[in-house]
Formats: structure tokens, sequence, C-alpha cells
């Protein structure tokens, strides 16, 4: 490690007003202002967690407790120059005889003189930088009669000491009253007493009292010649100049806080950023650890501001912290898992998003929700705008991860579009559009992630900023090599697009001590799709050492949180020539996957099913929610299905009601009742607690049941085409590896269905040898305690760095065609109520397909993403089934529709003679159509 020790710390103006120093002494007690304030209402309020941190507070509680006693008597407070706290006149009275007499050379003042000319004069003689001194009216003058047991002398007729007659305020001028318990009337001469008011007492405790007294220069008996005491009125009344200079040997308590400005500016700036722990004192003590920030030898312009360090601070040089690692990120629908490699082979998980790093582990930590909540949305954008890399951004401005997800959670509905859980979701679809409302009113309307520009607000790129500031920092280190996955059904286009805003985003999180061109040496690359990376953990994870010609066929079921991938493939030994420098070699020849199956997906669809089912009630209040993607409208939904806030929130609340259900939670019960009672929100914005809901256990059971089967169904099918296609008959195959992936396959159903429907596949292939041509594997992680190890979840991570260039595994991936994954949809029509494919996912680009004949202006395509589709026996009226209608611009009763794929959401059509469609001639101009 590279450090130095340095008395100086050199800064440009304008990183110095951002972090809150200065060179000027003056500028840093000005910067104080809101640490002051913060300070002394911690104490106020008896916050005691600061006492040994802040010298402010020390001080405080200090002095405090030398004079607590006299603070809490009844009446009477004393100060040194004959002053004294009242609490029923709840003020300051000044009661020094020889100082009042001096007022008007020692005469009275008249009754019916001038208000304003008597605080002049009373104001003048007593030359009280801080404090302008009043008259008192005459209900607060009353309180000085009639006295006993006061700290200072009272005549036996129960007022002040020395004279009877005193002066009272009445509209602009004063009048003169006898304060003799036997008289109490006015006269036409008094003196003034001099009185202080205390704005707002009746909020005033003891500790208020204290802070006044500090800030109005007055100093209790009893700490007449404590210098602490003395140093509090100089922090608290600094910028009143006049009266600090008499007090220059009174300034620890503001040297002491600016070398803590200083310091917190260092320790603290990561917590401020990302709600880190605050780094130890160490860091900048000791030399083997040491400071970024300290290091600016690569900055420009750092002369223009040179600050004295109090204390010999020692510098880091960035350089010297870079690992030579690599971090694998698996950016997922409901959670992103982080893991990394450095000197030796061996892989771990990072906790990202969990600030304190102090706490008990836990397996949540290494799941990251996926998640942001922007509360000052303009606040956060200068601030990262306003700074190349490593910006002063504040995580009170915008939050991520389990914060993030805390407070959706318990979110009125009002906010509720405050919150972006479909980050990926956005990113993925093509024709999504995305606003982003900020708390404090700033919205921003963003076109398709593939329109995004370089000047737009990127909330990958500022996911990927945050993911940057758990990953590199004082206690980690950096890192500049990440490799990231993709489903297996994301673009090229989307991919790369999504690799620079990681890009852009994690070379923002760096320092920009470590200097441009070594910031720009950082890269994110494509690592293994999902699950791939997931089957070469899996491979490791169980032993697999496949030895000379043997085969391992393989298919991951990876069901996840937001959709669930299926990959198919061999796994085996390398071979001379280029793979000589590996051990192994993947090869996956197959992909596919369900859009909608996933595990937030069902819980989607079981509070889609609920809501549905109390329909009659939720008409009568007024309530919406929200509609499945994969469901229908239905009678009375078209006053219940809404896009709004309080839909969207109303959906969210019973699917977090749900999820004990769906994740077998052993203390989850639906009581005797049948009902389950949660808070909704009408569309009025009135809330409905406990709001009960009629539930069928054993039917929501089937529709999960059903579901999942069905996505079982769709990876058989999707296994038996990528066989098929690759030429491998699955009859000559003794074991198919299927291995359970994503969290969502911990489910009782997973097991029971795949079990199910293994059966029925050995059936159809024929099973001569009694032995089942598949072997299924549970998901990994079965030991919750070992952390350390991959699970079903964080085992994508770890088989991407288990993928990376320069490891001992080599990747091959046959899905891609024309440098872009393969078409995802079938093509079809529409036969006697049945879906009948015409296109497969697996057909080449480029290549026409005779549809159906010219005759007619229009037909109709059908389109689904689903593999069952491929088996011709799925009705056509099947929710994943769309429709589009195509109007030719011309007919020909001759002539035949041909249509062929170029892109993987793209085809085109046209109209062509059979015996002319090989020879490019075409009989109307050729047309394209998105899906």
């Amino acid at each position: 490690m590279n450090t130095k020790r340095i008395t100086e710390w050199k800064l440009s103006n304008k990183t110095a007003q951002q972090i809150g120093v200065d060179a000027s002494f003056e500028k840093m007690v000005g910067n104080l202002e809101d640490t002051i304030q913060k300070e002394i209402s911690a104490f106020v309020n008896g916050i005691t967690t600061l006492c040994n941190q802040t010298p402010l507070m020390n001080a405080l509680n200090t002095c405090f407790s030398e004079v607590e006693s006299e603070f809490n008597a009844v009446r009477w407070v004393s100060f040194d120059g004959d002053i004294y706290f009242d609490k029923q006149a709840k003020g300051f009275w000044l009661l020094s005889e020889e100082t009042i007499k001096s007022f008007n050379q020692g005469s009275h003042f008249q009754s019916g003189e001038s208000y304003d000319e008597v605080i002049e004069i009373v104001n003048a003689i007593l030359g009280d930088e801080l404090n302008e001194w009043d008259v008192p009216d005459f209900d607060t003058l009353k309180k000085l009669t009639n006295l006993s047991n006061t700290p200072f002398p009272i005549s036996s007729t129960g007022r002040v000491n020395f004279n009877a007659y005193h002066l009272y305020q009445i509209e602009n001028y004063v009048q003169g009253f006898d304060c003799d318990s036997g008289y109490l009337k006015n006269k036409d001469h008094g003196y003034c007493l001099p009185y202080l008011p205390q704005a707002d007492f009746s909020n005033l405790g003891n500790k208020e009292i204290f802070i006044n007294a500090i800030f109005s220069g007055f100093i209790p008996i009893k700490l007449k010649n404590n210098a602490l005491y003395k140093a509090l009125i100089v922090a608290l009344n600094y910028k009143k100049k006049i009266y600090v200079e008499e007090m220059e040997n009174h300034f620890d308590i503001l040297n002491q806080m600016v070398i803590q400005k200083i310091t917190n500016s260092l320790l603290l700036e990561d917590s401020i950023r990302a709600d880190m722990a605050p780094y130890h004192s160490k860091i900048v003590e000791d030399t083997e650890l040491g400071h970024w920030s300290l290091w600016t030898d690569e900055l420009e312009g750092t002369n223009e501001q040179a600050i004295s360090l109090p204390i010999p601070m020692v510098a880091r040089d960035p350089k010297s912290s870079i690992n030579d690692g690599v971090v694998g990120i698996d950016f997922g629908t409901k959670s992103t898992v982080v893991v990394y490699q450095k000197d030796n082979v061996n892989i771990h998980p990072m906790r990202v998003g969990t600030g304190d790093l102090s706490t008990d582990i836990q397996a949540y930590h290494y799941e990251n929700p996926t998640i942001m909540e922007f509360k000052d949305l303009e606040a956060f954008i200068t601030a990262y705008d306003g700074k190349a890399n490593k910006p002063y951004t504040r995580w009170q401005d915008l939050t991520i991860s389990h914060t993030a997800k805390n407070s959706m959670e318990g979110t009125e509905s009002s906010q509720f579009n405050t919150f972006l859980d479909e980050i990926k979701q956005w990113a993925g679809d093509k024709n999504r559009k995305l606003k982003i409302v900020g708390q404090k009113g700033k919205i921003i309307d963003l076109p398709p992630f593939l329109e995004l520009t370089d000047d737009d607000f990127n909330p990958i790129e500022i996911y990927a900023y945050y993911l940057g500031l758990y990953i590199n920092n004082l206690n980690n280190g950096i890192f500049m090599e990440y490799i990231l996955s993709f489903p297996v059904t994301y673009e090229m286009p989307i991919r790369d697009k999504i690799i620079a805003s990681f890009e852009k985003g994690l070379k923002k999180s760096l320092p920009a001590e470590l200097g441009t061109e070594n910031i720009d040496q950082l890269t994110v690359t494509k690592g293994a799709s999902e699950p791939a990376a997931y089957a070469l953990t899996a491979f490791k994870s169980h032993d697999f050492d496949p030895q000379g010609d043997e085969r391992i066929f393989y298919s991951v079921f990876d069901f996840g949180g937001g959709t669930t991938d299926f990959d198919f493939g061999i796994f085996r030994e390398s071979k001379g020539g280029k793979e000589r420098r590996f051990d192994y070699v993947i090869e996956h020849f197959g992909a596919g996957g369900d859009q909608f199956l996933g595990g937030e997906n069902l819980l989607e669809l079981l509070a889609f099913e609920v809501f549905k089912k109390n329909k009659s009630k939720l008409l009568k209040q007024g309530i919406q929610f929200e509609k499945h993607p994969e469901k229908d409208a239905f009678a009375g939904s078209e006053q219940l299905l809404s896009h709004s806030q309080e839909a969207r929130n109303n959906t969210k609340k019973l699917c977090i009601a749900l999820r004990p259900f769906w994740e077998e939670h052993e203390d989850f019960t639906i009581d005797a009742s049948g009902e389950l009672s949660i808070t909704l929100t009408d569309i009025q914005g009135v809330q409905h607690s406990g709001f009960a809901l009629d539930i069928d256990e054993e039917e929501l059971k089937q529709l999960l049941s059903d579901r999942i089967e069905r996505g079982v169904e769709n990876f058989f099918n999707a296994l038996r085409l990528a066989f098929s296609n690759s030429q491998e008959s699955l009859g000559d195959i003794d074991s198919v590896k299927i291995f359970l992936a994503g969290n969502s396959s911990q489910s009782s159903f997973v097991n029971a269905l795949f079990e199910k429907h293994i059966a029925l596949q050995d059936e159809a292939i024929g099973n001569q040898t009694g032995q089942s041509h598949f072997e299924l594997f549970a998901p990994l992680g079965a030991d919750k305690n070992d952390v350390e190890k991959p699970t079903g979840k964080t085992g994508v991570a770890f088989g991407l760095i288990e993928s990376r260039e320069g490891g001992n595994i080599m990747v091959i991936d046959r899905n891609l065609a024309d440098n872009d994954i393969r078409f995802k949809f079938y093509l079809g029509e529409n036969r006697k109520g049945k879906f009948k494919p015409v296109i497969d996912r697996e057909m080449r680009f480029n290549q026409w397909v005779e549809f159906i004949d010219a005759g007619y202006q229009k037909f109709e395509l059908f389109y689904t993403d689903q593999p069952t589709s491929s088996t011709g026996n799925v009705a056509i009226s099947d929710s994943s089934i769309k429709k589009k209608t195509i109007k030719l611009d011309m007919t020909d009763d001759d002539a035949l529709v041909y249509i062929r794929i170029v892109s993987p959401t793209t085809i085109e059509y046209v109209i062509a003679n059979e015996n002319d469609i090989e020879n490019n001639v075409y009989l109307n101009r050729i047309q394209s159509l998105e899906f």
C-alpha cells in the first residue's frame, strides 16, 4: 500500500466548497452552522450517542451537569453580573443597582417619556453586543411584587430592595409604578429594570434555558471561572465578531469542531453517499491504511486551496488499492448478486446494499433488491452531474436496495410512483417507456431503454453507480474488471447498452484521485447467459469431471423472481487446438424461457385472482388493482383494473400478504373464516384498514400448481426442440442432467411436477433399461448456514467468474445467430381452434417461408413465446397467444405471402410467386413487422 503522511490538504475551490471545508478558519466556522444546530438539538433532546464524538455535545453536557441543580430551581437561576432568569416572568432580569441608576445620570425616568428613547438610552449604557434589553410590560413588572425567597436583596414590602418605583411599557411610552405590596399603583416616575424576554417559553425546558443563556453570553455563578463554558459562548456566538474578539483565548471548542469537520468529511463520505458505516479514524492515522481523498496528486486545480491539517493525516494512493481480481454481477429482475475473486481461485460473495457491515452476516445481505426510491430527485441529479467521479450525492436524496424495498412496502399509495422496481423489465422491453417521479415533485419521462441518449437520466447507470460504491471503497479496494450476466432472451443491442450503462456507473463510483487514465481502464464484459453460468457452478459443486470423449448433457430450469430461463447443452473435457488451454468446454446449443413464470409474477397472479374473487366487495368500496399480463378482462373489470398508483399499491400490499403462502412459511395460515385482512386504498386515496378478502387456500394451491406445471411443460418442449435441432436424439442419451436454479425452484410444487413430467417424458421416449433419461438436481445451497457457498440464486454470479476470460472453462454459445440471439417467438395460424406453428425459434434469419395465399387483403398472424405451442395442441384462446392483423397493399389469387425472420423480434413479409421467391423477385414492396 502506497501511503504518505501529509500536513496540508490541497484541493480545488469547487471540491472544497462541495465538502464544506476551507483554508480560512472563519469560513470553516461558517460551515459549522448546521452542525451546531444539530448538536444543540441532540443535547436538548437528550440524545447521548454522539457524546464521545462531538466536542460541542461533550462541552454542553459537561457544563450543564455542573449547574443542573441550579436550573432545576422552582423560579430563579442566578448569573454573573446580577442577572437572574425568572421562570414566572419568562425572561432574564438585570438587577444591578449601580447599573440601573446610571441609565439617566442617576435620576428617574419620567412617566410619559418615549419608550423608544428609554430603550435606546438603556442599551447604549449597557453596551451588550449580544442582547437587546427591553422595558417590561405591566403584567411582567408585577412579577417583581410580593417577592420572597429570592437570590437578590428585597425589601420588607416584597420588591427589589433599592427602590419602589419602576417603569413598565404601555403603547409607545413608559409609565412609573409603585411596586410596594401595600400600594401597587402608577407613579409619575421610575427606574428601568432591564428585561430580556424568551420567546416560546412554554416550550422551554431547563436545557433550553441553558442554551439561551449561552447565546446571551450569561455565565452561571458556578461557571464564572470555567474556561469550557466561555468556549461555548464563543462557539455559539462566533458571528458576533466584536464580542468574540474579547474572548480570544476561548476558541478550544471551535478549533476542535473544525478538526472534526475536516475528519468527518473524510470518514463519513461514503456514509453520506451510500449509507455505509463510517470509516474508523484509523483510516487517516495508520500508515498501513490511509485515505484516497487526501491523495490529490492526480487532480487538477488542487493548488487553489491548501488546508492546514491540525494533525498529520495519512494519504493513500488509490492506484495501490487496485485488486488483481474480477467481479461477477448477476443483475436480476428482483435482486442483484455480486461475487468477486482476488489473487487466488476462490470466489466469494460480496455484501452490497447493506451499509453496516459490522452487523451479523445474513443470507439476504448477498441479494441486493433491484429497486430505487426517488426522494429529492433534483438534488441528486445536481450532485451527480457536479463531479465526474465519486460525486457528492446523498443517500437521503435517492436510495436503493433493502432501504428502498422496506420503504416501498410501508409507503402510502400517494408515494408509490416514487419507487422503481422494474428496472430490468424496462430495459428488456424495446417499446416500454418509463416515468420517474420524485417525492419533491420532479418528474422525468424516459423513452424506451434503447432510445436513451447519453444526456438522459439512466436508472441502470445510477444503480450501477451505487453498486460501485459498495464494491469499490476503502475497505474493499478497487476492482477494474467486471462480468455481467443476461437472460437468454435479451437481444444484443439491449445487452450492449446495459454493459455501457454499467460501465459508466461503475466508473462514476471510482475516486477521481485515481486519475482519468486509470479510470478508463475499467471494463465490463458480457459473461455466459444466466442459466449457462449457473450450470458451470452446478458442475463444480457436484464434482462433475468428464473424461476423454464423455459428454454430459445438461439442462437448466432457472426459476427466478421475474422470469424463468432455460438452457441446454453439453459439458465435456477440452480437446487440442484452440481448446488446449482449457480443462473443460461447455457448449450451450439451446435456450428458451417463460416470460411470466417468476416468483413475483406468481404472487401478482395470486393477487389478481383473489381480487377477482372479491370483485363485488371491491366495486362497492371503489378499490382497484392491476391487471396481470397473462389474464384477460372480466365482467366488471372496467371499474376494477387500473395502472394508478393506488391500484399498484393495492396489488403490492396483497402480494406482501401472500408471500408467506407462496414461500411456504410454516407459521402462515389463513384463518378459519377463510379471510385475509389487509389495508387497501380506494380511488379517492382513502385507506380501508382491515379489509377482509375471501380466500380459498386450495384454489390458490391449484393455481400455483397449474401455472408452474405449464412452465415445466414449456421446459420439456424447449428441451425437445433444442436437442432435435442439434441432431441429438434423446432416446440415445443415457442421462440429461436437470439443474433447478433460482430462489423460486425451492417451491415444493417444482420438484413434484418435475418428477411427474420426467416420468411422462421417459414413457414418451421409451425406457428400455428401466433407468430414467433424466436426473434432477435440487437448487444449490442446501446448507443455509454456509453463506460462502453458491445457492440457487447466487450460483449465476459464481458461474460468471468460472467462465471468465483466462479461466479454465471455455464457453461456446451456439444460441447466437448473426451476432444476435435467435428469434424470440413461435409464429403460426389458427386451425380449428388450435395454434398451428409455422415458424419456431430455431428458424434461421433471412429465409423466406410460405405462410398463406395472397388472395385476400387481410390475414391474421398469431404469435407466442411459449415453447408448448410448438406441439400444435395449444388452444388459440390461450392467454399467451397474441394476434396481429395484417393488411396487404395488393392481392393476387395465384401468389403467396412469404415471411422471414430478420431480427429476434422482427419479421418481414412480401407477396411473390412460388417460382420467383428464391430469385428475390417480388410482387410488392417488402414490409416489416415488430413484435
